[in-house]
């Protein structure tokens, strides 16, 4: 950086200052269980302690050292230890209220504080109870506070907001605003109500600013005054915005000035001053109330601009929900981010620079992470007094700020105007470090401890006249470590790696990431800016021996200078003795040879006292770039170790990577086991060396035979796993090769049912089994079919065979089918001699009986299963040709009557 810094309070700026800690802001609590902290250093932390539950509005005070006193969501207060406080609840704000709360200290009474609450109505029959105030007693209840007076009311009806700002330094007075109709009550809100604070309490009677041309119907959107109380803003949602100067002494307001905003984001809610009131910020939306189609807008407007209306600059646009913006006591300015009404978000926006124009101001969306917990739509409102700081950098620029990063080693100076009878006060970190009336303090060499930060309050010979107070944050960063380094390189240069010049790669030598290195050649290189152009690829000038030089910078621009020393070692490839590593092929389906070595485990192995990374070729391993991976799957290579200790080169070697074959062969996926009588017997496949047989239990795998062929006794899921032996450098290595295959269970069939569908046209069939096997059937012994099911079977005695695919045995079935014939010819000729019912025999409907009648219906024989049947006579006289009818029962119940021909 290598600047003097000078810092300036600019004492034309004469508005007035609160004297306050500037610690009553450290605090915020606010959304549902949200907080944020104000550190020392100007850094902010979330917090997770607070017990709000709000949508909107929320205040919180801390003492004038930091520490928090108590927090309201405008119904509850909760003290310090996040418990209710006595007689805390019940006070008349709203959680859907803009600015529900607001609290200001008593004037001349450390103790005693106002919570000021405005109402909203949000449905029908919800009263709205105006402003009122309640007091809190903070010395009760051991420090903790209680409330002693409640809800006293100022106006019975208002809008959502409220603000307020110092009215006069003397006293302390404060006023505090809201905006209401002309006499408090009904109708439009035109009229701004100037409450008075002093040390005798509360001004019931308050400055009234009427504007006849202010017809306002929304009460939602934010109230705020410029920190130094000479302008105020009110945001009015489908309103509009509206800017006024205000006059401290008389609490009056004047110059109203509508800004307008453009569609859709046109709906003003969230408003804050930059620190130094030049610019307003505003958080507008399209104010849609469905659940989803949110859009915002962050606007930037310049106070001193001739039209405010066209200064206006978009610093962001997305879609959510309208929100809060709100100062902190670092200078930044902070936004909610909800989502929609009843969803917040875990984030907070930042303005980090609101001092800045345009996209100065340093917009960051989703900035501040709120540890789990939920903005909703508000942030805390304070006295905006509190906020009234002057920045004490100058920078060259002309403008201000509020913090300087310094390297170790510069100079700063703080300096103030010398004002004849005023007081300085000079603190750092809160801790008064120069005697009063010294108005500048100067560091010639800093170092870290000249960090942190650092205030002047000035008092003036007047003590009608506010103290003016300003604030720095200084941080001094250390320089960068210039420690002597040194590289020693490699020299691999094919057929010349003894003459000690080399290509090296500078950027391996940087000890530490953090920092940038820029090296040079000589000190006048150095000193001119010259650096070595290519650093990845410098070739040394001087064989075996250089010094370079180096300056080393910070991600913050401070700077080192130091020096490296290169030493060229040579190195001779042909005299090194190549290693072979040896791995088994990966894929021995494929036709790749192709293989996995652990590089990481090779180094570590064999050269256990260095440092090893691998490389593809040479040129890689001089420059120290692409190394190879840990695990790396490759096709039979060579490639080089580089050894190393402390990132110095000792060596560098030929590794051969040599990939063996694995075994390649097959085998079928499903083996069956005939469960009846179990044995099977596998060969494995010829032509390996070693054979290993697994059964799988669960996920683990049990070894059941290391011979080439294997009895199988039980089903389940195997593994054969086969290998090649190789013999090298000493040692065993074996490739292996595995396939899983199943053993499925199978059998002679179980016959659960036959269903004979007979004494039909069309008689069927239908067998019903059960088993593990793959079934055939048959009822001829000359063919099979795997349906189950035959048809149009003729009657008599059937035999059927049921056989497993698989080999594992074959049942056999007689079935009877039941018919009987059309005609018998009972001529003594052998055939067709008599006339029985088919498939009744001794064996099969034994108890059937069957009647036979003449055309007329007369009786003319009655036949069992165990006789030949009828021989067409009767009274043993043969009956003529003719159709006689018959009715047969079944031995199993069946009825059923047909007829037939005698034939002579």
């Amino acid at each position: 950086m290598n600047k003097t810094i000078t810092f300036l309070l600019w004492l034309g700026i004469t508005f007035p200052v609160f004297i306050f800690g500037q610690g009553e802001t450290s605090n915020w609590y606010f959304g549902n269980g949200a907080g944020i902290v104000f550190n020392n250093d100007g850094s902010v932390s979330p917090i997770t302690d607070g017990k709000l539950e709000t949508f909107e509005g929320c205040a919180t005070i801390s003492d004038s050292s930091g520490n928090l006193l108590f927090y309201t969501d405008g119904i509850t207060v909760y003290d310090r230890t996040h418990s209710v406080m006595e007689n805390g609840r019940g006070l008349y704000g709203d959680p859907s209220s803009t600015q529900s709360a607001l609290i200001v200290p008593a004037p001349s009474s450390p103790n005693i504080f106002y919570i000021f609450t405005v109402d909203t109505s949000t449905f029908e029959n919800d009263p709205d109870n105006g402003l009122n105030y309640s007091v809190v007693d903070i010395s009760r209840n051991n420090g903790n506070g209680a409330v002693v007076e409640k809800n006293i009311n100022l106006l019975k009806d208002c809008s959502e907001k409220i603000t307020a700002v110092v009215k006069e330094c003397s006293d302390q007075s404060i006023w505090l605003m809201t905006l209401a109709s002309e006499n408090g009550t009904t109708g439009f809100f035109n009229t701004y109500h100037a409450f008075e604070v002093n040390a005798n309490g509360v001004v019931t009677n308050p400055i009234r600013t009427t504007f006849s041309d202010l017809q306002i119907e929304d009460p939602r959107g934010y109230l705020k005054f410029s920190s130094d109380g000479t302008k105020m803003a009110s945001a009015h949602m489908r309103f509009g915005l509206y800017i006024y100067d205000f006059d401290a002494e008389t609490g009056k307001l004047s110059n109203q000035n509508r800004v307008s905003l453009p569609a859709p984001d046109n709906n003003p809610y969230g408003i804050e001053f930059s620190p130094n009131g030049k610019y307003l910020y505003v958080h507008a939306s399209n104010d849609v109330q469905a659940a989803q189609g949110h859009t915002s807008s962050l606007f930037q407007l310049d106070m001193e601009a001739v039209d405010i209306s066209d200064s206006r600059v978009v610093l962001d646009k997305r879609g959510v929900y309208r929100g809060a913006l709100q100062l902190g006591s670092n200078g930044t300015i902070y936004r909610t981010l909800s989502e929609s009404y009843f969803k917040g978000s875990s984030f907070l926006g930042v303005i980090h620079n609101p001092n800045g124009g345009g996209v100065g101001a340093e917009y960051v969306h989703n900035a501040i992470a709120l540890n789990g917990k939920i903005g909703t739509q508000g942030l805390p409102p304070f006295i905006q007094s509190f906020f009234n700081k002057i920045e004490l950098i100058q920078n060259e620029d002309g403008t201000t700020s509020s913090s300087l990063d310094l390297c170790e080693g510069e100079p700063f100076l703080l300096e103030t105007e010398n004002i004849p009878g005023a007081v300085y006060i000079w603190k750092k970190d809160g801790v008064i470090f120069q005697s009063p009336g010294v108005n500048s303090f100067q560091i010639d060499t800093a170092n870290e401890t000249h960090s942190g930060k650092y205030s002047l309050e000035i008092l003036l010979p007047d003590p009608k006249e506010c103290p003016i107070l300003g604030e720095s944050l200084i941080n001094v960063h250390p320089l960068p470590p210039n420690d002597q380094l040194t590289l020693v390189q490699c020299d691999v240069d094919i057929g010349s790696s003894a003459d000690g010049v080399t290509t090296i790669n500078l950027g391996q030598v940087e000890p530490n990431s953090e920092y940038t290195y820029t090296f040079f050649e000589t000190i006048q290189d150095r000193d001119t800016d010259n650096p070595i152009p290519d650093p990845e690829r410098f070739v040394n000038t001087q064989a075996f021996d250089q010094t370079l030089y180096y300056q080393v910078t910070s991600a913050l621009g401070c700077e080192s200078f130091g020096e490296l020393q290169l030493r060229i070692q040579s190195v001779d490839l042909a005299e090194s003795a190549q290693m072979t590593y040896y791995a088994c092929d990966d894929d021995p389906e494929d036709e790749i040879l192709k293989g996995t070595f652990d590089l990481e485990n090779f180094g570590r192995s064999n050269y256990p006292q260095n440092e090893v990374v691998f490389y593809r070729n040479l040129e890689d391993v001089t420059l120290e770039q692409n190394p190879l991976p840990n695990i790396h799957i490759t096709e039979p290579t060579v490639i080089f170790a580089r050894l190393e200790n402390l990132n110095q080169c000792e060596d560098i070697l030929e590794i051969q990577l040599q990939v063996n074959p694995s075994p390649s062969f097959s085998l079928p996926q499903v083996h069956l086991l005939c469960t009846d009588n179990p044995n099977l017997s596998i060969t494995g496949p010829y032509g390996f060396d070693t054979y290993t047989w697994f059964k799988e239990e669960g996920d683990s795998q049990e070894v059941v035979s290391d011979n080439q062929q294997i009895d199988i006794l039980e089903i389940g899921n195997y593994v054969l796993e086969v290998g090649y032996v190789y013999e090298v450098d000493g040692e065993t290595l074996i490739c292996i090769n595995q396939k899983s295959f199943a053993v499925l269970p199978s059998n002679k069939a179980v016959v659960e049912d036959i269903l004979i569908e007979d004494i039909s046209e069309n008689n069927t069939i239908q067998i019903m089994v059960s088993g593990d096997g793959d079934y055939e059937f048959s009822m001829d012994e000359a063919s099979f079919q795997d349906e189950a099911f035959f048809e149009d079977v003729a009657p008599g005695f059937r035999t059927i065979s049921i056989r497993d695919k698989n080999g594992c045995g074959r049942i056999e079935e007689l079935v009877s089918v039941i018919g009987y014939p059309k005609f018998f010819t009972p001529n003594g000729d052998g055939i067709n001699d008599f006339w029985q019912i088919i498939g009744v025999d001794n064996h099969f409907q034994t108890n059937t009986l069957v009647t036979i009648f003449n055309r007329y219906g007369k009786k003319v024989a009655q036949i069992v299963p165990n006789d030949n049947g009828w021989n067409g006579t009767y009274n043993a006289e043969a009956l003529p040709a003719s159709d006689y009818w018959f009715s047969a029962i079944l031995e199993d119940g069946r009825e059923f009557k047909g007829h037939f021909a005698l034939k002579r």
